[in-house]
């Protein structure tokens, strides 16, 4: 049985992550020339860095609700979305979406 809300929040979940994940790019580009002049150049590195996995994680937390439209893939999605959902700072829309996909996938 496939997972309709637990691929909504997981989506939306997904989406919000990229979002940030680009946010975070954008701030940490801008602040990566300030923290060069204060001899402190590595902090601008870690937060790209950051913004990068942000990205990374939305976007599998994207692959993982869709996933959870499938009927046979509900539980594997659903693992994802909670793996992706923690990893990318406990995203509670894609942590939620993923227990919707494991209750789905245990009927």
């Amino acid at each position: 049985m496939e997972s309709k809300a637990g691929f909504i929040l997981a989506l939306i979940g997904g989406i919000l992550t990229v979002l940030g994940g680009l946010w975070w790019l954008i701030g940490a580009g801008a602040l990566s020339t300030l923290y060069a002049s204060m001899g402190l150049g590595w902090l601008g590195g870690l937060g790209i860095v950051g913004g990068i996995l942000y990205l990374v994680f939305g976007a599998l937390s994207i692959m993982a609700a869709v996933m959870m439209k499938s009927p046979e893939k509900v539980k594997t999605g659903g693992i994802l979305a909670l793996i992706f959902g923690i990893l990318s700072g406990f995203n509670i829309l894609t942590i939620i979406g993923g227990i919707l996909g494991l209750v789905a996938a245990g009927k």
